[in-house]
């Protein structure tokens, strides 16, 4: 990401628009925001990750205080915010929720994100929207940003001090290793189901071995496998057995079988010829009986066959009366169309005589038109020229006048009056006055700093005498303590006296042992007393250095109070001061605000009096030139003279009417012409036809006479009359049927007579056999072959599916141990990627190692430069303790004491410096490798304060040669140094009424 453009409007400090137009750094790649403490530095960052995020670059300011207190009621506050990244132009319109300046409602939180594609276009238009869009540009989240692209005020160090589980989510988004992480998911995923499917193989196995169905299955199948083959061997000869002896039965069964159905067959032959016997002679008999009818059917067939050879004629007779009767329609048609075609040419004769009258009125209308043509040319011409000289008198009388000639001469004294206005210079300038309140806001700053100091100072001075009473008091108590623990001796030496024996302090045989009990129940609180000792101690020590390091703030506040009020002469209080030179401030910024409304009104009256000037010459040289024109066109119709009375328009008018009436005419005539030619030819024609058809009406009668004579001969021959005939036409083409079915009863009747004889051979005098019992038999004998062949079948069943199933289940195991060695394979695939190995690290967390790996490398070069290579950053390779994720924990190498450390440990020069060196190096990885994340900004907020003088040159001369790789670094800091060694300063500067914002490129 690139800026290009920043514009802040009453945001923050400042109360108008603001604009950073970051294309004017003309190549540089480096530049510098500097101004007075509080004048707006970090809300730049802030407008930008406000921008783009919707939130503030650090964590101590919120949103909802970007409203400026400066602004007008009526300005909204909003960032404007576009950049570059991947060739691609981005616009961020964005707007915190404010207060509204009229009602209560206030307006609500509001972003646009914009697309360069030949113009603006909005790609999303709501927060979250926005949101979302702005994090898959980037590729970085809010927090990711501030750690990477961004070094917040006093954040700097989050890249560098975040745990193992946060560098993995900036590495993931950066170096897109989600498919590593979805790779380890996928393996575990894998591992359940697979489990799963391990379990459900085991118990299919076990499943299988239930099929076979025995009783004693159930127990067998938790025993051994050596006792289940055993048991499997034994059942399997059991059956093997069975199935021998069922074959037996049922070939017995069989050949029994087979005699019974040989005798059946015998019997069912016998009953059949009988039967058929039966049955041949009522065919016969019923064929006998009809030998009368088909003795008709000869005599019809004969009929039908005389009548088929005379039907030809007979159709060709039909065929002649229906050409007559065809052709006598069309003759009395054609009569009647000639008769209409005769009429209407007689009325067309008729018509003649006007017709020739309307040539006539042709020709006088031609030769009218004729002389109009020749006329109208110069009427045309002369109306012309009347029409331009008219509008050409009107617009000369227009242009006579100026119109504006008042409101010129009202500006030319305005201008007067502002010229002398302007020419008196002003005496002060209100930005001296400015300087001048401002330091003494600075003096009453730093004179309320002495006031709180000095109160601060007496408060702690008043809390130290208080712990230094109670310390006192404390002291008191413990010296009690001390005399108590020496009586408690005391009494511990009393104990072991005897009466009578030497005393080991004194001397004396005699004891007088006083009483302890008081002594013994206040020890118990020595431990008590002893600790808040201590506690009173560490508080008057702390009094006492909080009492030093005031005294020496306010004894600096006074130095720096009268240093700064040394030329600033006071009367009274500085407060009084303040609000006059306030009001005299407001007095100069009114006077030059009014001196520049002058200036900018005279700069108006100026250019609108160049313009009515203008006007006014144009206007001149506008009638001058329509007084010639004129002037040229009376000339011209003095020269055309006059004309006869007739008007153009007249002439016109009587033009069009002759034209009309000559075309009516006209058309008239080529109707009457047409219409007469197609009458004519069309009589002609029907002439002729009618004519023609007469003739063929006439010689089909004659063929017709000589057909009826044929066919009434055919009849004579055929012994037909003509009713007879129409009786039979309609059967003639049955004769084939007729024929056929005639020949095929009487071969029917013969093979009848010659089956009778055939039959009675072969019975001879053999009796019919009793069918019944002979079935029965057969059916008993097939009954008892079917069981014998159930039984065998079920017991062949019985063994094939007991060899299937032992089959099965061995398959079954032996797929099953491939199974489970498999899932040992893909348990400790899983477990590894998911981080269950001894270094406690995920698949995807070995993979961003590797880039880490490479970044480290490459944040290791900026490091020693900065060092002089003391520091060296390190990847803890160590395993975390507990459930803790390993992997990206950072310690630094310190080569002076030739040991490692963790990075929390660092100062805070050295912290930053570690930052900065790591914030590169990231960038030019992700460089290198051409990730989806884009690095060509970093911002950089304080931190340069905190180095030393050797230290700061060292980060100074790399960030000044990073600049040949393209990458803009923008760095908020008041080291001067750093100023004076960068071209390109953003100078943020402060007054009474907002900050404003320049740029400066050297």
């Amino acid at each position: 990401m690139r800026p290009v453009e920043l514009k802040i409007q009453a945001f923050g400090p400042y109360a108008e628009r603001e604009t950073i137009d970051f294309t004017k750094l003309v190549g540089r790649s480096m530049f510098v925001v500097s101004g007075r403490t509080g004048a707006g530095k970090t809300t730049i960052f802030d407008a930008m990750t406000f921008a783009l995020y919707g939130r503030a670059s650090g964590t101590l300011r919120n949103a909802s205080d970007f409203r400026s207190q400066f602004a007008q009621p009526e300005l909204k506050t909003e960032v404007d915010f576009s950049f570059t990244i991947r060739g691609d132009h981005y616009r961020i319109v964005r707007q915190p929720q404010q207060p509204h300046p009229k009602n209560k409602t206030p307006i609500p939180h509001e972003a646009v994100l914009y697309e360069w594609e030949d113009g603006w276009k909005p790609i999303a238009t709501k927060v979250n929207e926005v949101q979302e869009e702005v994090e898959s540009i980037l590729q970085l989240s809010y927090e990711q940003f501030s750690q990477i692209l961004l070094l917040p005020q006093n954040q700097f160090r989050q890249l560098l001090d975040s745990n193992s589980n946060e560098k993995q989510q900036i590495l993931q988004s950066i170096f897109k290793t989600e498919a590593y992480r979805v790779f380890q998911e996928k393996w575990a995923e894998r591992l359940s189901t697979y489990r799963k499917q391990v379990e459900w193989a085991v118990e299919r196995t076990r499943l299988k071995l239930l099929e076979l169905e025995d009783e004693a299955i159930e127990e067998i199948s938790t025993k051994s496998i050596d006792v289940i083959h055993q048991w499997l061997d034994e059942r399997e000869q059991r059956l093997i057995t069975t199935v021998e002896s069922a074959t037996e039965q049922k070939q017995d069964h069989s050949k029994k079988l087979e005699q019974a159905r040989t005798e059946l067959e015998q019997a069912k032959a016998l009953v059949s010829l009988f039967q058929e016997q039966q049955e041949t002679l009522q065919a016969l008999d019923l064929f006998l009986k009809g030998e009368t009818e088909r003795n008709e059917r000869h005599e019809l067939l004969q009929r039908l066959e005389a009548a088929a050879n005379i039907r030809p004629v007979y159709d060709r007779l039909l065929e002649m009366k229906k050409h007559v009767q065809r052709l006598t329609v069309e003759e009395q048609a054609s009569s009647k169309k000639l008769e209409q075609l005769q009429q209407k040419q007689s009325s067309l004769s008729e018509q003649q005589s006007a017709i020739e009258e309307n040539k006539q009125e042709i020709l006088s209308l031609q030769e009218r038109l004729r002389l109009i043509d020749e006329m109208l040319p110069r009427m045309k011409e002369r109306a012309e020229y009347v029409t331009l000289r008219e509008q050409l008198t009107k617009r000369a009388k227009e242009l006579n006048a100026f119109s504006k000639e008042a409101r010129l001469q009202e500006l030319q004294v305005h201008e007067q009056q502002l010229v002398k206005t302007l020419s008196i210079e002003p005496e002060e300038r209100a930005v001296d006055a400015e300087r001048h309140v401002d330091r003494l806001m600075y003096l009453v700053k730093l004179e309320a700093k002495v006031n709180e100091l000095s109160n601060q100072l007496s408060t702690c001075e008043r809390s130290g005498k208080e712990v230094q009473r109670l310390h006192a008091i404390q002291q008191e108590v413990m010296t009690k303590y001390k005399q108590q623990e020496q009586m408690n001796a005391a009494r511990q030496l009393s104990e072991t006296l005897q009466e009578g024996e030497p005393c080991p302090v004194c001397g004396s045989r005699h004891h007088d042992v006083p009483q302890f009990e008081d002594l013994l129940e206040s020890m118990e609180k020595e431990e008590e007393a002893k600790a808040r000792l201590e506690e009173l101690t560490t508080r008057l020590f702390e009094a006492r250095s909080d009492y030093r390091s005031l005294h020496s703030q306010l004894e600096e506040a006074r130095r720096e109070f009268d240093e700064v009020s040394k030329d600033i002469q006071v009367d009274g209080l500085l407060s009084e001061e303040v609000k006059k030179w306030q009001a005299h401030v407001d007095r100069l910024q009114r006077e030059e605000r009014t001196r520049l409304e002058n200036e900018r009104t005279l700069r108006q009256l100026t250019s609108e009096m160049r313009q009515l000037e203008e006007e006014r010459r144009n206007q001149f040289e506008e009638r001058q030139r329509v007084l010639t024109e004129l002037e040229a066109i009376q000339q011209k119709l003095n020269a055309l003279g006059q004309t006869e009375e007739t008007t153009l328009e007249e002439l016109q008018t009587e033009r069009t009417n002759r034209q009309h009436r000559l075309a009516i005419l006209t058309k008239k005539i080529e109707a009457f012409d047409h219409d007469f030619e197609i009458v004519k030819k069309e009589t002609w024609k029907e002439e002729e036809r009618l004519t023609l058809m007469r003739q063929q009406l006439s010689e089909a009668m004659e063929q017709y006479d000589s057909q009826k004579t044929t066919w009434n001969k055919q009849l004579e021959v055929a012994q037909l009359n003509q009713g007879r005939y129409e009786q039979l036409a309609d059967r003639i083409d049955q004769r084939t049927n007729i024929r056929e079915n005639l020949q095929r009863e009487e071969e029917e009747g013969v093979r009848l007579r010659h089956r009778i004889q055939m039959i009675e051979g072969k019975l001879g005098n053999v009796a019919q056999p009793d069918l019944q019992s002979i079935e029965t038999k057969v059916n008993e004998a097939k009954e008892l072959y079917e069981r014998a062949s159930e039984h065998l079948i079920t017991s062949q069943e019985a063994l094939s599916r007991h060899r299937q199933i032992i089959s099965e289940w061995n398959t079954l195991r032996k797929d099953t141990a491939r199974e489970e060695q498999k899932l040992e394979t893909i348990k400790l695939i899983a477990e590894t990627g998911k981080g269950i190995n001894p270094q406690k690290m995920t698949f995807e967390t070995y993979v961003q190692t590797a880039f880490f790996d490479q970044i480290l490398h490459a944040a290791n070069i900026h490091l020693d430069q900065m060092t002089s290579g003391q520091f060296r950053l390190e990847r803890k390779v160590e395993t975390a303790k507990g459930n803790a994720k390993s992997g990206l924990e950072l310690l630094v190498f310190d080569a002076y004491t030739g040991q490692s450390r963790r990075v929390q440990n660092l100062s805070g020069g050295e912290g930053f410096k570690a930052s900065l060196s790591l914030a590169l190096g990231l960038a030019e990885v992700v460089q290198q490798l051409s990730g989806g994340v884009s690095l060509e900004t970093m911002l950089i907020d304080e931190g340069f304060g905190t180095l030393d003088a050797e230290s700061l040159d060292q980060a100074i001369e790399l960030l000044m040669s990073i600049q040949a790789t393209g990458r803009l670094v923008g760095v908020i800091s008041h080291v001067q140094e750093l100023k004076d060694r960068v071209d390109a300063r953003i100078e943020v500067k402060k007054s009474r009424s907002g900050s404003t914002i320049q740029l400066i490129v050297e």
